[in-house]
């Protein structure tokens, strides 16, 4: 899933295609050591390797809004998530079944959270909107969806 995520800013026409293959692949590359090597650090660059590449690419791509960023912020948190689940220590409590679906459940409710926000967020930016309240309150709006969804997949890693 992490390569398809450092793919997807590849398939569109990009100038940028060499700094977005070598972050992209960074990502992957850590991502994968960090698993192997039950390495934390290593995850965190990883998937902060990934979010620099879809940064870039929104950053120096085309002016008009890409639809599909959504659905790439939904994957990325996904990944994301995965990962660190795979990392945590393994407690008895996990075999039991009913808890490992609920957490599962609440982190696909967390990653269907983000791709709301994300939504909210992209519609917002396509708003023909001059400034003034309805652009202050798109914006608190997607600022507080993105705090809640935030706060809840922080909650899912305190426990």
């Amino acid at each position: 899933m992490a390569a398809g995520v450092a793919v997807s800013p590849l398939a569109r026409d990009s100038h940028d295609w060499a700094l977005l293959l070598l972050l992209g692949g960074g990502g992957v590359l850590a991502l994968g050591v960090g698993l192997a090597a039950r390495w934390g650090a290593a995850l965190a660059f990883g998937v902060g390797l990934l979010g620099a590449e879809q940064a870039v690419r929104l950053a120096r791509g085309p002016a008009e809004l890409d639809p599909w960023t959504p659905l790439y912020a939904c994957a990325f948190l996904l990944v994301a998530e995965l990962a660190w689940w795979s990392l945590e220590q393994r407690v008895p409590a996990w075999a039991e079944w009913g808890l490992a679906l609920r957490r599962l459940v609440t982190v696909l409710l967390a990653c269907a959270g983000g791709c709301v926000t994300a939504a909210l967020i992209v519609i917002a930016a396509g708003l023909p909107i001059q400034g003034g309240f309805g652009l202050e309150l798109a914006g608190v709006a997607a600022a507080t969806a993105a705090l809640a969804v935030v706060a809840g997949v922080a909650r899912t890693h305190v426990r």
